[in-house]
């Protein structure tokens, strides 16, 4: 093979080119060229055999993206591999655009090389991803003794590291190759489609063996292998979940038992992790109590609290297996409102797969509750009259009216009346004709208004009061609503109050 290397710097050319020499798949039956700028490798391109352009990233001149470009213009059929290093994200999501081959880090190791070029060779021999990307149906038409499905997830957090790779465009790349590179060496693996994934870095694996042993060790070869190179190099957390295995089961199944072992995440934290099969907890008897009379009376508030208590009653005992656990309390709650409800209940049932394939992918406890709450009280708005968008907002004003002091924002009344940010913003506008902030605001003026009655009460005093650390930020707030500072208001009130009390 006829490799290129481009880099400014003449002492990585002369590194790396050792490094290559000493690699039978680089240096066997070929050449290795050296370029100290982008102008000088396009005249070796034009004018000598080359299969591989390595090239640095940052160079004076023709850079290496522009070096790139003009290679995939030019010779296409050429591969390039950049050289990068970790704060390069920019470049990188540029790299992506411009279909760059592979990446390298620096500095760069010998076994780093080595497993590139086992990467290109396998590219150049045979088309093995092209086969492997299958449809549910398909992967249930294979006919194998044992098969099994490996769920694959970025896990939640690492938001600083991130922001150093760039956005989640350029992460997802690098996501998919690792994963693709891994499976290279592994035969009988397939990339199915996610039934219902929440977004892209949801991936299916499955894997077909005669024997259970020899289709599990095949997926924690992968996972091993990935979660090894995704935590050392790139520096974010991610997790797996692997069914149980089974000739016979259908991909739905198996689907459902890997997204269930990775959800174990949400209370274990990141890992990799086995299907065990789990029973649903039985309710609470306060639940089976509580909750069937709270919904024959219709008061949604009474029983969405019921399900949070519950939900959290469950995160205690059963959290290890948090999907198992809840889905006795959808099945519940589902009973009993088609019990009272039958005419909405054929709707309740069409709404619980598209729940359970969302909570399947939670990464957080947090996010788990929030699916569930949040679905809750779409059932209740479906049978409950009196809990429409209206009760919604109802809901919120007298949750802010009670907490106005505290420093409130969207998401905090939301989650107290289990919908989402957007939804609850939306409908302050639609049925209030103001927004979340606005509302906020005016209660929060309306009290200060009438602590300011009070000629002995402090204006920082009252400022924290009614929700604000900083007095200055109210006196401003105060201003623009009134038109008046709280202390000319408070004059003014305090001079009618001392008018009315000599008449």
């Amino acid at each position: 093979m006829n490799v290129l290397i481009v880099d400014d710097e003449d002492t990585i050319l002369k590194g790396l080119a050792a490094l290559l020499s000493e690699l039978p798949e680089a240096s066997a039956g070929g050449e290795i060229y050296s370029a100290l700028s982008g102008a000088e490798a396009l005249d070796i391109l034009s004018s000598r055999p080359v299969d591989l352009v390595i090239t640095d990233i940052h160079m004076p001149g023709i850079d290496g993206l522009s070096l790139t470009g003009t290679i995939r213009y030019r010779h296409p059929e050429i591969p390039v591999v950049l050289l990068t290093g970790y704060n390069d994200s920019s470049y990188m999501q540029q790299a992506i655009r411009l279909k760059a081959e592979d990446y390298l880090f620096k500095p760069v190791k010998k076994e780093d090389l080595a497993s590139l070029f086992q990467r290109i060779h396998l590219r150049k021999t045979t088309d093995r991803k092209r086969d492997r990307f299958f449809r549910e149906e398909q992967f249930d038409a294979l006919a194998y003794p044992t098969k099994m499905i490996l769920a694959c997830d970025l896990d939640e957090g690492g938001e600083d590291r991130r922001s150093q790779l760039g956005n989640d465009e350029m992460i997802l790349w690098m996501y998919r190759k690792v994963i693709y590179e891994a499976a290279d060496g592994l035969d009988h693996l397939y990339f199915i489609s996610a039934s219902s994934p929440l977004d892209s870095f949801n991936m299916l694996i499955g894997a077909g063996a005669e024997t259970p042993e020899a289709a599990a060790g095949k997926l924690d070869k992968l996972a091993a292998a990935v979660r090894a190179f995704w935590s050392d190099s790139i520096k974010l957390k991610i997790s797996f979940g692997l069914s149980a295995a089974s000739g016979t089961s259908p991909f739905r199944a198996l689907e459902k038992e890997a997204c269930s072992a990775l959800s174990y995440r949400i209370h274990l934290r990141s890992g990799i992790y086995r299907f065990a099969p789990a029973a649903p907890l039985p309710l609470s008897v306060q639940a089976r109590s509580s909750l069937p009379s709270a919904i024959e009376v219709g008061d949604a508030q009474a029983v969405l609290s019921e399900l949070e208590k519950e939900l959290l009653r469950i995160f205690e005992r059963q959290a290890a297996a948090p999907l198992s656990a809840a889905e006795g309390l959808i099945q519940f709650l589902y009973a009993q409102l088609a019990k009272s409800y039958p005419a909405a209940s054929l709707t309740l049932f069409n709404r619980i797969p598209k729940l359970t394939e969302q909570l399947l992918w939670s990464r957080t406890k947090d996010r788990f509750l929030q699916l569930l709450m949040t679905e809750f009280n779409g059932w209740l708005g479906a049978v409950l009259p009196d809990h429409s968008e209206f009760g919604i907002v109802a809901l919120a004003k007298t949750f802010i009216q009670a907490r106005f002091s505290e420093a409130l924002n969207i998401g905090d009344v939301a989650a107290a009346v289990y919908v989402s940010p957007s939804h609850l913003s939306r409908l302050f506008r639609a049925r209030t004709n103001a927004t979340f902030l606005e509302y906020l605001t005016n209660v929060r003026v309306a009290e200060a208004k009438k602590r300011l009655a009070d000629p002995k009460a402090k204006i920082y005093d009252i400022a924290a009061q009614v929700g604000y650390s900083d007095w200055k930020h109210f006196s401003r707030i105060f201003k623009e609503a009134t038109g008046y500072h709280p202390s000319d208001y408070r004059d003014r009130i305090v001079g009618i109050q001392a008018a009315d009390t000599d008449i």
